[in-house]
C-alpha cells in the first residue's frame, strides 16, 4: 500500500513537472507567433504608411495639376472674353452701320443684246446698265431712284442711238408716302418721275406688264413712257382706283417704225419733263380683282381715262407726220388741242396660262384711231423642270384715215404687229429672251415700204 501510494507520489509529481514543462513550452511559443504576428503587423503598417504617402504625393501632385488648370482655364476664359469683346465691337460697328444704311435697298441689271433686222447690220452691246436705290425714311416713307446707263446711247448709226438718249439719265425719282388713308379706303401718294400707275395695265418688262423686252405697237402708241407729277393710288378690298396728275405727253415728228431707223413713222407718245402743254394731264384707272378660285389664280379687269391738252408743237408735229396740210388746216377746228383717250383692259392667269389683253380709243388733236393688243402665254416653268416660257401677242393701231401714198406721212397708214417670244430663265438672276417682231404697215393705193421686221436675243443679269 505505502509502496503503490509511493509510486501514486511519484508518479503524480512526474505529471505535475511534465504539466509545468508543458506550460512553459507552449508559452514560449505563444509569445514567438504573437511577436510574428506583431511584426507582420509593422510590416504591413509601414506599406499602409507608404502607400499613404505616396497617396498624398499623388494628392500634392494633383492639386498642382488642378491649380495650373485653373490658372490655363482663367487664362482662357480671358482670351475668349477679350474675343467676345473685339466681336462684340465688330457687331457694334455692323449695327452701327446697319442702323444707319440698313434703310437702303440697292438693285439693278445688266442688258446685253444681239440685235438683228432687215435692211440693217446685225449688231451686239451692251444696251443698259441700270442701278436702282430705294431709301426707307420711315416705316410709311420712302424714296427710291434708278439710274441708268446706256453704253450705245451715243453711237452714231446705232440702233439705240433713237431711244437711249443721254448716255446717262435719271429714269426714275420719286418719294413715296404710305397709309394716307380717307376712313376705309387705302391710299398712298407718289410724286415725281416713274412710270404712270393710273392709266392702263403699267408697262413694265416683267410678267406683271408687257412682258417682252421691248414695247409693243400698242405701249409705244400710248403708254410707253413715264411721267413727272404726282399719283394717288388707292383700295378698298377688291377695288382699286389710281389717279394721276402730270405734265402730259408730247408727240415729235414720228417714231420709226420697226427696224430702228425706218422711213416708215408711227404717232407716239414721249414725255414732257417740264411743263410744256397749256395745262396738266389727267389719267385714272378703275379696277377689279377677283378673288382666287378653281378656275383662276388672279383676274382683273379696268377701265381707264386721259385727258390731257396738247400744244402747238405737239400738234404741227401730228399733222405733218399723218401727212396733213399743215397750213389749210391751222385754222380749222380740227386744229384742236385736245388728246382724250379711253378703254378697258383684262389680265388672267391660271396655272401655267396667261391672259393680258388692252383696249383704248384715243382723239388726238384731229386723229381719231383704236389701239389695242391681246397676249397670251403658256409657263412651261411653272409645271416642269424645264425653264422656258412662250408668249404670242399681237397689237394694232387702226386710224381713221390714210389720206397719203407719200412715205413722209406714213403714222397715217395703219399699222399691226404679231410678236412671238421665249423666255429661257437661266438662273433666278439670269434670263434669255428670243423675241421676233413681225411689223405689218397697211399702205394706201400707190405706197409702198420696205420690211421692217427684227429680232433680237437678250440676256439680262440681275443683281
Amino acid at each position: 500500500m505505502k509502496r503503490n501510494l509511493k509510486h501514486i507520489v511519484v508518479f503524480g509529481f512526474i505529471l505535475g513537472m511534465c504539466l509545468t514543462g508543458t506550460v512553459s513550452i507552449a508559452d514560449a511559443g505563444s509569445q514567438a507567433a504573437v511577436e510574428k504576428q506583431i511584426q507582420v503587423m509593422r510590416e504591413q503598417m509601414e506599406m499602409m504608411q507608404k502607400k499613404m504617402q505616396d497617396l498624398e504625393q499623388d494628392l500634392q501632385t494633383a492639386q498642382q495639376s488642378a491649380q495650373k488648370s485653373a490658372v490655363q482655364a482663367q487664362q482662357a476664359a480671358d482670351t475668349a472674353q477679350q474675343q467676345v469683346n473685339e466681336v462684340a465691337g465688330k457687331f457694334k460697328m455692323l449695327d452701327d452701320l446697319q442702323a444707319k444704311f440698313g434703310h437702303i435697298k440697292l438693285n439693278g441689271y445688266v442688258r446685253s443684246r444681239w440685235w438683228k433686222a432687215d435692211h440693217a447690220n446685225n449688231s451686239f452691246d451692251v444696251t443698259e446698265i441700270a442701278l436702282q436705290m430705294r431709301y426707307d425714311v420711315s416705316e410709311n416713307i420712302s424714296g427710291e431712284f434708278h439710274l441708268w446707263f446706256h453704253p450705245s446711247g451715243n453711237g452714231v448709226g446705232s440702233e439705240y442711238a433713237n431711244w437711249a438718249g443721254p448716255t446717262t439719265f435719271m429714269e426714275s425719282g420719286f418719294a413715296e408716302f404710305r397709309n394716307l388713308n380717307i376712313g376705309p379706303i387705302n391710299g398712298k401718294l407718289i410724286a415725281g418721275k416713274t412710270r404712270n400707275l393710273a392709266f392702263g395695265i403699267t408697262p413694265g418688262g416683267n410678267y406683271n406688264g408687257r412682258v417682252t423686252s421691248d414695247y409693243s405697237l400698242f405701249h409705244q402708241s400710248v403708254n410707253i413712257s413715264r411721267i413727272t407729277g404726282i399719283q394717288y393710288l388707292t383700295n378698298y378690298k377688291n377695288f382699286k382706283w389710281n389717279f394721276a396728275l402730270f405734265n402730259g405727253w408730247g408727240y415729235g415728228k414720228g417714231k420709226p417704225y420697226g427696224v430702228k431707223g425706218a422711213a416708215v413713222k408711227y404717232l407716239g407718245v414721249g414725255q414732257q419733263n417740264t411743263d410744256d402743254n397749256s395745262d396738266k394731264a389727267f389719267t385714272t384707272r378703275f379696277a377689279y380683282a377677283f378673288d382666287r378660285n378653281d378656275l383662276f389664280d388672279k383676274l382683273e379687269i379696268g377701265v381707264s381715262y386721259l385727258k390731257q391738252n396738247i400744244s402747238t408743237d405737239s400738234r404741227d408735229n401730228i399733222y405733218t407726220l399723218m401727212g396733213r396740210n399743215l397750213t389749210t388746216n391751222k385754222t380749222s377746228d380740227d386744229y384742236s388741242k385736245k388728246d382724250e383717250k379711253y378703254g378697258f383692259d383684262i389680265a388672267m392667269d391660271s396655272g401655267p396660262w396667261m391672259l393680258k389683253a388692252e383696249y383704248l380709243h384715243g382723239d388726238t388733236s384731229e386723229v381719231e384711231a383704236d389701239y389695242a393688243y391681246i397676249m397670251g402665254g403658256y409657263k412651261l416653268s411653272k409645271v416642269s423642270n424645264i425653264p422656258l416660257d412662250f408668249f404670242l401677242r399681237y397689237s394694232f393701231a387702226d386710224y381713221d384715215e390714210s389720206r397719203t401714198t407719200d412715205i413722209s406721212g406714213s403714222g397715217a397708214w395703219d399699222k399691226s404687229q404679231w410678236t412671238p417670244l421665249v423666255v429661257w430663265h437661266l438662273h433666278p438672276k439670269a434670263k434669255l429672251y428670243f423675241e421676233y417682231y413681225f411689223n405689218k404697215v397697211d399702205e394706201p393705193t400707190g405706197a409702198s415700204s420696205p420690211s421692217n421686221d427684227y429680232a433680237f436675243v437678250e440676256l439680262i443679269l440681275f443683281y
